[in-house]
């Protein structure tokens, strides 16, 4: 019966996606109106809240889980790769510089 008023109560307010505010007003308005007790109306909002919460976090985890699998078919460098190549590259202008160096100093002689 719950389940069949949370169906039926998104479909009438025609909302997809509701903040928490929106969703306790109404709700509020419900059991002020007496379609709703206070014990069912707090259930109902504690419900969808996390509802929502879980759906954002698997939304979030798909997400990420897209984005690391196109980064990977697109063969792009990760951020750790990345800081191996600066680190190369800082090595090698160092010694770069260190050649050149060496190599004027050989000169003046």
């Amino acid at each position: 019966m719950l389940d069949v008023f949370k169906k039926g109560f998104l479909t009438g307010l025609g909302l997809i996606v509701v903040t928490a505010d929106e969703l306790e007003k109404r709700v509020n308005q419900m059991v002020e109106k007496g379609k709703l007790s206070a014990e069912e109306g707090e259930k109902i909002v504690r419900e969808l809240i996390q509802k929502s919460e879980d759906q954002q976090k698997e939304v979030q985890n798909w997400l990420m889980e897209s984005i690391k699998t196109g980064r990977e078919n697109l063969d792009l460098a990760g951020k750790d790769e990345l800081q191996n190549l600066e680190a190369r590259i800082s090595s090698l202008e160092d010694r770069v510089s260190t050649l050149e160096s060496l190599k004027m100093q050989e000169e003046k002689k």
